[in-house]
Parts: structure tokens; C-alpha cells; sequence
């Protein structure tokens, strides 16, 4: 998978959990900039993003992730390592 329909993928799942819209859309925002990224928002993104992807990320992982481009990073490494096996 490229990296544009991960970042499209991504971006989906932020917007269905945040609203938004396209084109103002900012990977590098952090957690803390989003009004309501919350442990409950955030558990709905990483379920959003495991389902769009079919990934599983792991719990050390999922707690580090602060932002949109961390979501992008992690699933092409979970891709990646999916590939290699």
C-alpha cells in the first residue's frame, strides 16, 4: 500500500471521529490541538484505523502515538512487517 492511501486512510478515520474538513487538515497537529482528543476519541481512532487498515496495534504503541502522522508511521510499519513475512 502507498503512502498516500495510508495518509488518505488516516485522514478518513480523523475526520469521522473529529469532523474537519479536507483541505485544513494538519498530520503533524498534536493531540493537545485537537478540542476534543480524549482516551475515549482515541480508542475510537486506533479501532478506526485498525479496521481501515487491518492492523493490530499493540498497546505500547497505541500510547504513543500523538498525533495523525503517528498513526501514518505505525501502519506502514505494521504493513511493512505484514509484507515481509
Amino acid at each position: 500500500m502507498e503512502e498516500k492511501e495510508i495518509r488518505d486512510g488516516v485522514k478518513k478515520v480523523f475526520l469521522e471521529v473529529f469532523g474537519g474538513d479536507l483541505e485544513n487538515f494538519n498530520f503533524g497537529k498534536k493531540q493537545e490541538d485537537f478540542e476534543n482528543w480524549d482516551s475515549l476519541a482515541h480508542m475510537q481512532l486506533v479501532s478506526g484505523v485498525e479496521t481501515a487498515f487491518s492492523v493490530q496495534l499493540e498497546m505500547e504503541e497505541i500510547v504513543e502515538i500523538q498525533t495523525p502522522e503517528g498513526f501514518v508511521k505505525l501502519v506502514e510499519k505494521k504493513l511493512n512487517h505484514k509484507e515481509t513475512k
